[in-house]
């Protein structure tokens, strides 16, 4: 009897697992395009991290699964949601033998210091809107940064596109930062203004012109 007392319990713990994996899943399920803040707090809850700028907002969401769920607001209503798995990196292990001094040398970047730049496609928008969305959802700009660091590798990208990652960061040193990580992989230099107006301060504006190679201000 007691056995069978036990194997009952066991069960019942089993079912209560599901039953709640089941409601999480059917929850994110439910949020739709054009529901309110309130409606996606009752759902989901409280988000676990919370950003904003202008009439836009986006809310985050980790779960346990190492599944993170970002959600866009613009006038307090659903306009996108987007899910994927979060991406666990281990730290490298450098393994050397004693007083060995190994080289290696650093990535060569494409010369466009020539009068004709090599013609290379920006990245396609699917591609980008998804690094956009990776760089966006870090909780921390130094994360941002080396996430977006390794994303420019081998892709190219338009002056509108660089601009928009430039404007994931707050403030115009960040921004530069950005815009020197790209620089070298820029395919229409000659929309350079679309970078430009992004800057606050008129002396990273005119940084911004020597590293893009706009000679003139207006």
């Amino acid at each position: 009897m007691r056995r069978l007392n036990q194997a009952l319990v066991a069960l019942a713990i089993c079912a209560l697992v599901s039953s709640c994996g089941l409601t999480a899943s059917n929850a994110i399920m439910k949020v739709q395009r054009g529901m309110s803040q309130e409606e996606v707090s009752q759902l989901l809850g409280s988000p676990d991290f919370r950003r904003f700028d202008n009439g836009s907002e986006q809310w985050e969401y980790a779960t346990a699964a190492n599944k993170v769920i970002i959600i866009d607001f613009i006038d307090g209503m659903v306009t996108n949601m987007d899910s994927f798995k979060a991406i666990v990196t281990p730290p490298p292990v450098a393994v050397c033998p004693p007083n060995e001094i190994i080289t290696v040398a650093p990535p060569s970047q494409p010369d466009h210091s020539g009068p004709h730049r090599p013609r290379h496609k920006a990245m396609n928008p699917l591609d980008f809107e998804n690094l956009y969305k990776k760089v966006r959802s870090k909780a921390f700009k130094d994360d941002q940064l080396e996430l977006l660091s390794v994303g420019v590798v081998n892709n190219y990208f338009t002056c509108k596109q660089t601009a928009r990652l430039m404007s994931i960061f707050t403030w115009d040193d960040e921004k530069m930062k950005v815009l020197r990580m790209v620089s070298d992989r820029i395919v229409d230099r000659e929309n350079g203004n679309e970078i430009v107006k992004t800057l606050d301060s008129l002396f990273k504006q005119d940084d911004a012109r020597k590293i893009l190679g706009i000679k003139d201000r207006w």
